[in-house]
This record gives C-alpha cells, structure tokens and sequence, in this order.
C-alpha cells in the first residue's frame, strides 16, 4: 500500500466523500482523485494538513510505517525490554496521569 491507497482508505474509513476531503483541505476534488489514483503527489504542507485532519503521523500516510502516531512507537520502545512487574507500575503511572487531567 503506498501513499494513494493509504488516503483513499483514510477517507473511506470517515465515510468521507473526495469533495468533503478536497473542502476540508481547501482544495478540489479532481486534485483529491489524482491524489487517490497516483497521478500526481501533494506537497509537504498538503501532507501535513491531512496528517493533521486524519489525526496521523505524515509517515503513516507516506506509507513508511504501520503505527498511527509517534507515541504509540514511542510507548512500545520505551515498554520492549521492562519486565511485567515495571510495566504494571508504567500503566498505573499512565492510569493516574488520566485521572489528573479529568479533575
């Protein structure tokens, strides 16, 4: 899969039509379908308005990872070599960080 197929399933994955993505980008719908069907690539700050609006990373939708966001790949690095006892101790950390922000 690489950046067209990527977009195309993002969209559908909103049940978004092209003109309501080309509307939410401020841009046509026929650059959307070039987009989606490889004909043409946007440019770095097209990039960075849909990885925004999909709430993704810019290489998720390049197709140069399979993780979303940055921090789950941060998460999962800093987790790989803890043992059950400290990860335990990491989710409750991160479970009393939550409840923080909701007070």
């Amino acid at each position: 899969m690489g950046f067209p197929e990527r977009l195309k399933a993002l969209r559908l994955e909103k049940g978004l039509m092209q003109e309501e993505l080309a509307k939410t980008i401020k841009t046509t719908n026929a650059t959307i379908s070039k987009y989606e069907n490889g004909r043409i690539e946007p440019n770095l700050e097209t990039l960075q308005l849909l990885a925004e609006y999909f709430d993704i990373s810019v290489d998720y939708l390049l197709d140069k990872t399979n993780v979303r966001h940055h921090t789950e790949t941060l998460a999962f690095h800093t987790t790989e070599d803890l043992t059950e006892e400290e990860l335990e101790e990491v989710k409750r950390y991160i479970d009393y960080i939550k409840t923080k922000r909701d007070d």
